[in-house]
């Protein structure tokens, strides 16, 4: 007999084994994604020879710029977005403690207190003198709850909020990139505005003299009205657009105000009309983008978070096997309590079958699968932006370098242009429309060599971002 118990009792605990270790619905694997060999659009001899890398916790720092170096710390520190994102990461850090709990027993006590009066005419009543009874009841157990994970639902709910944590910790990594690229593309069209205010004012003071002259000379019968007129026309013209050009400049301010968690009172950054050439970005190849790229981590994070919720869905068509028990002592005199013969426990199993559900649990397996296949094509889309988006700034930086050339020339030539017209104009050779035409052709070729300027040093930063903020050495969760 004790043979045949033993027997039983190993086969239900390998029965048990077995059931523990069984784990329903897919295994995730990240699905592959077309990667091409190398970008198509070119890069320059400098980027493919630049081989150290940029962390991605301070990639700002290849621009060499003390300026930018401290709004970007500024931005780290105080910038709500960053600060929401942290806190999104320490909820889905709690939620995934929350679900791996689940795997363990839940033990609690459970004490309470009554005292019972019962009457003499009620029923059944089992006093032997039949009279009515006063009587307490004090109880102090430990209960225990635990539910098998026969089928890994709890075992894929970890998996799933563990990919969930991750997604959003590379979601936070994301937010930070994003910002610092936010601080760094204001601050650099900050500084070509600086530079473009610059041009504008050296071309007011040119053209306060040009007026002066053309009134001196109307005021002396050499040319007509018209010639002054033409003059005070061009003046007051480029004062507008400079007025313009100092409300884009304060807009930008304020924005990186914004960005450094700070109200625009107060806050003011020195003018500097320089403008450095970026540094050389070597672009790598593209499959680097799916370990570099935080988006790209997050969206695959998500995936595998989405897979596993399909193991979940799968694992309610099984029973529930459950553990429940309670063990401790009971009595009327609560001193008592504490006694062996007053000792109490109880070990119960259940197992809960769903029968009929209305096609609820089929509702949600579908809707578990579907929301899969959502999560990878939003991988795939995410990569596909991705290649997009560095190509783009590849692209934007051969050319800039070549447009940035071509402007210089074309600004040496319009002032050559410029300083002719004026001479012929002072000799009396042609109208004060000439030099009216030069210098507005003048104004708008250094503006755009400016803002060429400004241009590479923004697909710069736009660069970096698109490729995942730097390229130290990274694993893939």
């Amino acid at each position: 007999m004790r043979r045949t118990t033993k027997i039983a009792y190993l086969f239900a605990s390998a029965c048990i084994g077995l059931l523990a270790g069984c784990t329903v619905g897919p295994n995730y694997h990240r699905p592959p994604v077309a990667t091409a060999p190398a970008f198509e659009e070119p890069q320059s001899q400098a980027a493919l020879k630049t081989s150290s890398d940029i962390a991605w916790s301070n990639w700002w720092t290849v621009f060499h710029d003390p300026v930018l170096d401290n709004l970007e710390d500024q931005a780290v520190d105080a910038n709500r977005d960053i600060r929401i994102a942290v806190a999104h990461v320490d909820e889905a850090n709690a939620m995934a403690r929350s679900v791996h709990s689940q795997q363990l027993p839940t033990i609690g006590a459970d004490l309470s207190f009554s005292r019972t009066r019962e009457a003499q005419q009620r029923p059944n009543n089992g006093n032997t003198n039949g009279l009515a009874a006063t009587y307490n009841d004090l109880l102090l157990p430990l209960t225990l709850n635990y539910e098998i994970d026969a089928w890994g639902k709890i075992r894929r709910m970890v998996q799933s909020a563990n990919a969930t944590a991750q997604a959003s910790d590379a979601d936070l990594r994301f937010v930070r990139l994003s910002v610092g690229a936010s601080v760094a593309v204001d601050y650099y069209s900050l500084r070509a505005a600086d530079a473009q205010l610059a041009i504008y004012d050296a071309t007011v003071t040119a053209l306060q003299q040009g007026y002066q002259i053309a009134n001196n000379r109307f005021q002396h019968g050499l040319v007509s009205e018209l010639d002054v007129k033409q003059a005070e026309t061009l003046l007051d013209q480029v004062r507008s657009q400079r007025d313009a050009q100092h409300i884009q400049r304060d807009q930008l301010e304020h924005a990186i105000a914004e960005l450094l968690g700070r109200t625009p009172e107060g806050f003011h950054i020195a003018v500097d009309t320089k403008l450095e050439a970026p540094p050389s970005i070597p672009a790598g190849i593209p499959s680097q983008l799916l370990e570099r790229r935080p988006d790209i981590v997050a969206a695959e994070r998500s995936m595998a978070s989405a897979s596993a919720q399909i193991g979940v869905a799968k694992a309610a068509y099984f029973p529930q096997l459950s553990l429940t028990g309670f063990a401790g002592y009971e009595s009327a005199n609560p001193a008592a309590i504490v006694n062996w013969q007053n000792t109490i426990a109880s070990l119960g199993a259940s197992a809960a079958a769903p029968i009929f559900t209305g096609g609820r649990l089929r509702a949600n397996l579908d809707q578990a699968r579907a929301g899969y296949q959502a999560s990878v094509s939003q991988y795939e889309k995410t990569v596909l932006t991705a290649y997009q988006q560095v190509e783009d700034q590849l692209a934007a930086l051969h050319f800039l370098t070549s447009q940035e050339q071509d402007s210089a020339s074309a600004v040496a030539s319009a002032r050559d242009q410029e300083r002719i017209a004026t001479n012929r104009y002072n000799a009396g050779l042609v109208s004060y429309l000439n030099v009216v035409n030069s210098e507005q052709t003048l104004l708008d070729n250094e503006q755009s060599e400016v803002q060429v300027s400004g241009q590479r040093l923004v697909a710069t930063v736009v660069l970096v971002k698109a490729l995942g903020g730097g390229w130290e050495g990274r694993q893939h969760p």
